[in-house]
């Protein structure tokens, strides 16, 4: 993508809650992401086999699949920035493409087929013969109206995605803000539609295939989209036809049509019986509100629900055995028993597409400072002490799983190249320190600010202790995460925490928060608050801004663009290590704990939230369909 619309693509998510907020911290591709998939196939899967559960028959019908979540606050896919609010969306709502699974190649979901122009910039959809959970068919001018939305209703969190990364052709005022219905989205007939790029997009099916760009029936929130608000001194508020949409009927065209929600407490979604892919097994899904980790583990451990999590404190290495690793990295095996309940449950490993880092407002920080804590700070170690081994250790901020080349790339680009060792070097950080004139008597204070995790608190008292010899005196806060964002985007943050969970599977998703020109804090749409290079340009941010321009200009899905955007990639991750402005701390990984009475398909890198309930199921003895809770425990207590 070029420069000319770079006002409008740095419009980006202005609160980075969507991604980032996901990563307060609880595959399957190689090369850049492409153009997604072979376009085969409707993502249903058959859910009869590998997964949890194993291979126990046929699958049954009847019961209800249920899970933790936290809190949820809109069921509107436009609006829905948060991860606990797409797991339902994702049920409700299907959009043209879909992550089958959560794998990172796409397939198609409501499209039957597409064409592509050969220049790459236009997508013709030819729409699949489905209905709405109102009984309406699901057409053309439902896209038209829906992405419409996504581009401009006051409530939509995700702009950006239309308008700057998938990059839908459209009009701008003077001030670079977009112009009601000029959309290149078309409806040819009820049963075709004609997207028009500004130029191709490497992963336009990726894109396509996120919750946002979900169908919506044409007139659901209350007509039309200037009705969705009402402007009272000066805000928007939302009016009682979309309140009732976002928060008591939503209609989208999913496996499931919403039910009920209790805000706070649960929610409840329940089989449509006219779905165009393969009707659920399950009659329900219930989701159980419960934001406390021990409260959760325990309401787990009484057999409330059927997939769950298990946090750090109570989790133990040596109780995952019988184990296998697949061809994309995934873990499948048992874990247990519980010392709560005395069973053995499956276990599920996925690596994912993700990355969290500790950042320095380079306006603050000097960068000794920042490569001191880069010579101080031991991946390895962090996996091991902090996490028992449940996380990666990272050093790029792109993720091994779409690092760009062969699977050995990243290992081998650290040994060779990364300025910092994958030790713990504290003389080194000492010495550079020393270089630049600190000592005993002239201490460099850093306040280090992380989101309230107790994961990142005992990351911050480890480097604390390692940087007191030399000569950073650390000291540590932890702030919620609404409140970090906000300090963060005014400049007032030295030091802070963060993580990105992809959008869609490519290394330019997450090297974009290293263009220097969207780390200006104050600024619309920055995305990281470290202001690399605003007040001096240094030849690491000189190289990192002329990579990322190399990136916008070749984003085709040919091998030639795919090689350029490669080389430019690495390019920007070392810029990145020379002036140490995110320190990569580790990449996340998904882990699934199952009772054995259910069977559910095996999730991919792009996360469990990704998955489709309808290939779910549960055993019953002696019966042919499954009751909500385990056999033999009908009131979901420990037996």
């Amino acid at each position: 993508m070029t420069d000319s619309n770079d006002c409008t693509r740095r419009r980006f998510l202005e609160a980075t809650g969507g991604a980032a907020g996901a990563a307060a911290l609880a595959g399957c591709m190689g090369g850049d992401g492409g153009d997604g998939g072979d376009g085969s196939g409707n993502g249903s899967g058959n859910g009869s086999g590998g997964g949890s559960g194993g291979d126990g028959g046929d699958p049954q019908e009847g019961g209800t699949y249920r899970k933790i979540n936290s809190t949820i606050t809109t069921f509107d896919p436009v609006a829905a920035g948060d991860t606990a609010s797409g797991q339902v969306v994702q049920q409700v709502f299907d959009g043209l493409m879909n992550y089958p699974n959560g794998e990172t190649s796409v397939e198609q979901l409501l499209a039957e087929d597409y064409q592509r122009s050969d220049d790459f910039t236009e997508y013709t959809f030819s729409l699949k013969d489905a209905t709405f959970h109102n009984g309406d068919q699901v057409t053309a001018g439902d896209f038209v109206s829906s992405f419409e939305r996504l581009a401009r209703s006051p409530h939509s969190v995700r702009s950006y995605f239309i308008l700057d990364s998938l990059g839908v052709a459209h009009e701008t005022d003077g001030d670079g803000n977009y112009v009601a219905d000029s959309l290149a989205v078309e409806a040819e007939d009820d049963s075709t539609l004609t997207i028009t790029l500004q130029e191709p997009f490497h992963a336009s099916l990726q894109m396509l295939a996120y919750s946002s760009f979900a169908a919506v029936p044409e007139g659901a929130v209350a007509g039309d989209i200037q009705s969705e608000y009402d402007q009272q001194d000066g805000e928007v508020q939302p009016t009682q036809e979309y309140t009732d949409f976002a928060q008591n009927n939503p209609v989208g065209a999913g496996p499931f049509e919403f039910d009920n929600w209790e805000t706070g407490t649960s929610a409840d979604a329940t089989r449509y019986d006219d779905y165009h892919g393969e009707t659920a097994y399950v009659e329900n899904v219930h989701w159980q509100v419960i934001e406390d980790d021990e409260a959760r583990f325990q309401y787990a451990m009484e057999q409330n629900v059927d997939t769950f999590e298990v946090p750090t404190a109570k989790y133990s290495r040596n109780k995952v055995k019988n184990t296998e690793t697949d061809d994309v990295g995934r873990t499948v095996g048992e874990y247990g028993p519980f010392q709560a309940n005395g069973e053995t449950v499956d276990y599920l490993k996925v690596p994912e597409v993700s990355t969290y880092y500790f950042a320095f407002n380079t306006a603050k920080v000097p960068k000794p400072v920042r490569q001191a804590v880069a010579y101080a700070t031991n991946q390895e170690s962090l996996s091991t002490q902090v996490f028992k081994d449940r996380q990666q250790p990272a050093y790029h901020l792109t993720p091994p799983l779409i690092y760009p080349g062969e699977g050995s790339e990243y290992d081998s680009h650290v040994e060779e190249a990364y300025p910092y060792g994958t030790g713990s070097d504290v003389e080194s950080a000492r010495q550079v320190m020393e270089e630049a004139g600190y000592g005993e008597d002239n201490t460099f204070e850093l306040q280090f600010t992380h989101y309230e995790s107790q994961v990142w608190s005992e990351i911050a008292q480890i480097l604390s202790q390692k940087l007191g010899s030399a000569h950073v005196d650390v000291s540590i806060e932890s702030a919620q995460f609404s409140t970090l964002l906000e300090r963060g985007k005014s400049g007032d943050l030295d030091a802070y925490t963060l993580g990105w969970i992809a959008d869609w599977p490519a290394p330019d998703n997450f090297l974009q928060l290293i263009n220097p020109s969207n780390t200006y804090t104050g600024e619309t749409g920055v995305l990281t608050y470290t202001n690399w290079g605003r007040e001096e340009e240094t030849e690491a941010s000189q190289q990192a801004a002329e990579a990322w321009q190399t990136i916008q200009d070749n984003p085709e899905p040919t091998d030639e663009a795919q090689q350029a955007r490669a080389d430019a990639y690495v390019q920007m991750e070392e810029a990145n290590w020379e002036d140490a402005v995110l320190i990569n701390a580790f990449h996340g990984a998904t882990e699934r704990f199952s009772y054995k009475y259910l069977h559910a398909p095996e999730f991919g890198a792009m996360g469990p939230s990704r998955q489709k309930y309808n290939t779910f199921w549960k055993e019953q003895e002696g019966r042919g369909t499954v009751t909500g809770t385990p056999p033999g425990n009908e009131s979901g207590s420990d037996s």
